[in-house]
């Protein structure tokens, strides 16, 4: 049984004996009552609260040692999720950090594939300035060209026109007048001779028809390599005699030594 039940239990005695108890010269507020008796049960109570205040002292205790329990096993919690918690973190920074490394991976990979791109464009680009550099210089070394020749050809020109002047001047003075020459070479006719002694010294006859044929064909031939001769050799004859006569600055010089070179080309004619 328990202190608060025994406690209860002395006190319903002390109770049930001054109930019982008679009363003292007929007065209603005082009994008589057994004096050992009493003694007995104060003594007993006294007891009962003895044990009731241990009792909850240990109540108290035990519930201070659960509360320390409780405590402790909500630390116990706590720690727990923060250490879970703290794994949780630590694994995500990881995995950030995986990751971000292979972004890095792919944006260097990316920056050198890019590299690569550009130094091959830029390569192309190189090789392109250098083509059209190149075709450049080829145009104006054709542009040049063209502006030689248009400059040859003029001196052509202005030596007609002086040879023309030349006529009209001397036909004005009455002064004989000189063969004028014609403006295109094809037009040119050799003279072609034929040594009739060198036939005669080796004894073979020669009559008019073979000399005229002979004359005939050596004409045709003669036509015919003039033919041959195109406008390139003629440039670049000019050209040669242009690069000679360099720093040359009297004009109807110019002319003369052009005329020596198309005389050396195509042959002195007969006046």
């Amino acid at each position: 049984m328990g202190a608060q039940d025994r406690t209860e239990n002395v006190l319903r005695e002390i109770h049930i004996l001054f109930s019982k108890a008679e009363p003292f010269n007929g007065s209603k507020k005082k009994v008589v009552v057994d004096k050992s008796e009493v003694m007995d049960l104060l003594k007993e109570l006294n007891n009962c609260m003895y044990d009731m205040q241990e009792e909850y002292e240990l109540t108290a205790a035990s519930r201070d040692k659960a509360d320390r329990q409780s405590r402790k096993k909500g630390d116990d919690i706590i720690f727990e999720a923060q250490k879970n918690a703290d794994d949780i973190y630590a694994a995500s920074i990881m995995y950030t950090d995986q990751v971000l490394q292979g972004i890095q991976k792919i944006i260097q990979d990316a920056t050198d594939k890019s590299f690569v791109l550009m130094e091959n464009l830029k390569k192309d680009l190189t090789e392109t300035k250098n083509d059209v550099r190149h075709n450049q210089s080829e145009l104006k070394s054709q542009l040049q060209d063209l502006i030689d020749t248009q400059k040859y050809m003029r001196l052509i020109e202005d030596e007609n026109l002086r040879l023309a002047k030349e006529e009209e001047r001397k036909a004005a003075k009455g002064e004989p007048l000189f063969e004028k020459e014609p403006p295109k070479f094809n037009d040119v006719k050799p003279e072609i001779k034929i040594n009739e002694a060198y036939f005669r010294a080796q004894g073979i006859p020669l009559d008019e028809d073979e000399k005229n044929q002979s004359n005939s064909n050596t004409e045709s031939d003669m036509e015919q390599a003039l033919a041959g001769i195109s406008s390139e050799d003629l440039d670049r004859e000019y050209f040669g005699w242009k690069d000679e006569a360099e720093g040359e600055t009297d004009k109807s010089n110019v002319v003369e030594g052009l005329k020596d070179q198309f005389k050396g080309i195509f042959g002195k004619r007969k006046d």
